[in-house]
């Protein structure tokens, strides 16, 4: 059977690396039931309200969060100090010792190099709770852009009986995907705007891949469920929420799931984390009320929208 592993071959898939930068337990919105979410490090895409700035580098960085800095006097100059003096470039030789010492962990880098053998032990110390429903879920940061780990971890997932999904923006080519699918119970589409232009403008990169490959995938009847982030300022109007209800009505297959996901600020601090600047400052959330009306667009459409994962 497909999912079922030799000894050689699951030799091979658990010494399989990639650079992981966190992993999630007991996750309820990125997929069904009780998930462990698997952070990929690297995302092709610049969307300027992301709120995991972390994920965007392929390469492990090094982050302060200055909140948990205690001053431990171990050093004659604070790191929050010594933080804002500094230029990335000199990061890692200022730093580097710090981080080994720090009681607090709040000087320490993001992302790792793991092998999917490693990731997979944490995995399986949550199946117990996954139920009938719940399992592996791969994110990031773009999971594609890491296929080999990706489909490691998907193998050996599989091979345990363990329910997989993958949260993707879309933007990777085809064959990466048609390599992923068939270990996947639940791919997680974003669609963040309909209007190329606009899309590029806002995220760096075209959506015509991203739309390409929706269809393809659509038309296979693959097991996708659109998400959708309503920003403020990008997409969050009647305008472009009902030129994505209508994109989505008129794909194949029978998936007319959409997951809605209001923009949220939780991922601000991160920012100073890194010694960057938030480039959503000006946008408040919205409110439940203009969230209500997005939603009815989607529903007037006869699609299933639901706030959240």
């Amino acid at each position: 059977m497909m999912n079922q592993l030799t000894l050689a071959e699951r030799t091979k898939f658990e010494q399989v690396e990639g650079v992981i930068f966190d992993i999630q337990r007991y996750s309820v919105h990125d997929g069904p039931g009780l998930r462990t979410n698997v952070f990929f490090k690297g995302c092709p895409l610049r969307c300027r309200w992301c709120a995991n700035p972390e994920s965007l580098y392929p390469q492990p960085e090094i982050a302060l969060f200055a909140g948990q800095c205690i001053n431990c006097g171990q050093f004659s100059e604070s790191c929050p100090v010594l933080w804002q003096q500094s230029g990335s470039k000199e990061r890692t030789e200022l730093f580097q010792e710090r981080i080994v010492l720090c009681p607090t962990e709040a000087i320490h880098w993001i992302g790792k190099r793991r092998s999917a053998g490693e990731v997979m032990q944490e995995v399986l110390r949550d199946r117990p709770f996954y139920g009938d429903g719940g399992g592996l879920t791969l994110t990031g940061g773009e999971p594609t852009m890491q296929p080999q780990m990706a489909e490691a971890l998907l193998r050996l997932a599989k091979a345990e009986h363990i329910s997989t999904a993958m949260e993707t923006c879309g933007y990777t080519q085809w064959p990466t995907l048609e390599r992923l699918l068939p270990y996947l119970d639940n791919l997680l589409w974003d669609i963040k705007h309909v209007d190329n232009e606009i899309h590029r403008k806002f995220t760096g990169v075209s959506n015509e891949r991203i739309l390409a490959n929706l269809r393809r995938l659509s038309e296979l009847d693959a097991p996708v469920t659109i998400r959708i982030p309503l920003i403020p300022g990008f997409n969050a109007s009647t305008e472009s929420v009902t030129q994505i209800a209508e994109y989505v009505k008129q794909l194949p297959g029978a998936t007319k799931r959409i997951d809605l996901l209001p923009y949220h600020t939780l991922g601000k601090p991160k920012y100073a984390a890194l010694q960057r600047s938030y480039p959503w400052e000006q946008y408040q959330r919205l409110t439940e009320a203009e969230i209500k009306t997005l939603t009815e667009i989607f529903e007037d459409y006869g699609l299933q929208a639901n706030i959240g994962g």
